[in-house]
């Protein structure tokens, strides 16, 4: 009791601009805010808070920051003039808002390094801040492609809206697009593979229905993109004769996209529900998932516990313009 009162009595502010309406509080009332963070091509996200406590009320707001390093903090409003704010010392940080400044103030600040690079793939445990709605993500140029815990979400284009308690995320900048042609019934059939690690030999097995290659890095992201002439679906993924965790995400008439992130190197082996007909010519180029040319600027997953409950679900939807925001 005496340590709970003591943070109680003596929370750390630091003040910013003449008025020093900080030292009278402890915290604020939870915003209306929106997240929007954008990462650039050296691991930094540059994060906004777009605040619109609209909400007639003459108490502060509490904003609660993204968790790392920050660097290049400013708040102004909406028209760039800086407001007056307080800072409670924690981690992560907290900043207090004025009543008068609860309608659209924006805050920003840099992460720095945030997103860490291993083996090319860039890697992020991203837990929102427990005041936020949800969280919009633009990444660099050059990903097309995004895994959340561990599952792959193809983005086209479009950024990423996320709801929930946070996630693994993870992506790889121009990913390298891997082709291996084997023969069924005369004909040569490409299978793509989307990865960073090294490929080694690889083999299609008529009488098995089954597909192998190697691969000689673990915890990489794994995409085939798997031709139905040559194997048709349901598909069973193995690494080194154990089972592993796949998804297929986008399955058309031609091609399932198969996504996987085994935990050893080792040989890949993926069977199918049926050998295919062998034909040549829709499977002779490697189909890539075609971009939206619908009226939608980000993808949105909801992860509803699934970090804290080990729940393996990512629901995908999409957000129109008209109410998604653009950094």
């Amino acid at each position: 009791m005496k340590i709970l009162l003591s943070l109680l009595i003596i929370p750390i502010l630091i003040l910013s601009g003449s008025q020093a309406f900080g030292q009278q509080l402890s915290m604020g009332d939870v915003p209306n805010e929106v997240v929007k963070i954008t990462i650039d091509e050296t691991g930094t996200a540059h994060v906004t808070h777009v605040i619109n406590s609209t909400a007639s009320n003459l108490k502060p707001i509490q904003v609660d920051t993204v968790d790392g390093k920050m660097d290049n903090l400013t708040i102004t409003d909406n028209n760039g003039k800086s407001v007056e704010y307080a800072t409670i010392e924690k981690t992560p940080v907290s900043i207090i808002i004025a009543p008068s400044q609860r309608n659209m103030t924006l805050i920003k600040y840099n992460l720095v390094n945030v997103v860490t690079n291993t083996d090319g793939v860039w890697k992020w445990k991203y837990y929102e801040p427990q005041d936020t709605g949800f969280t919009a993500f633009h990444f660099p140029k050059g990903v097309d492609m995004v895994w959340a815990n561990s599952r792959p979400v193809y983005l086209g284009d479009m950024g990423l809206g996320q709801h929930g308690n946070g996630f693994a995320l993870e992506y790889v900048i121009n990913e390298p697009m891997n082709i291996q042609t084997v023969q069924l019934s005369g004909n040569n059939i490409a299978v793509g593979v989307r990865t960073v690690s090294g490929l080694g030999n690889y083999a299609f097995d008529q009488t098995l229905k089954s597909y192998s290659f190697n691969i000689d890095k673990a915890n990489v992201p794994v995409t085939v993109i798997m031709p139905k002439d040559l194997l048709a679906g349901p598909y069973a993924v193995t690494i080194n004769g154990n089972a592993t965790l796949h998804t297929e995400f986008h399955d058309n008439a031609t091609h399932a996209w198969i996504g996987f992130e085994p935990s050893k190197s080792g040989i890949v082996q993926i069977t199918g529900g049926a050998v295919g007909q062998g034909q040549a010519g829709s499977s002779a180029t490697i189909e890539q998932v075609p971009t939206s040319t619908s009226d939608n600027t980000s993808i949105y997953i909801l992860i509803g516990g699934i970090i804290a409950a080990g729940i393996a679900g990512i629901i995908i939807v999409k957000k129109t313009r008209k109410t998604a925001a653009k950094p």
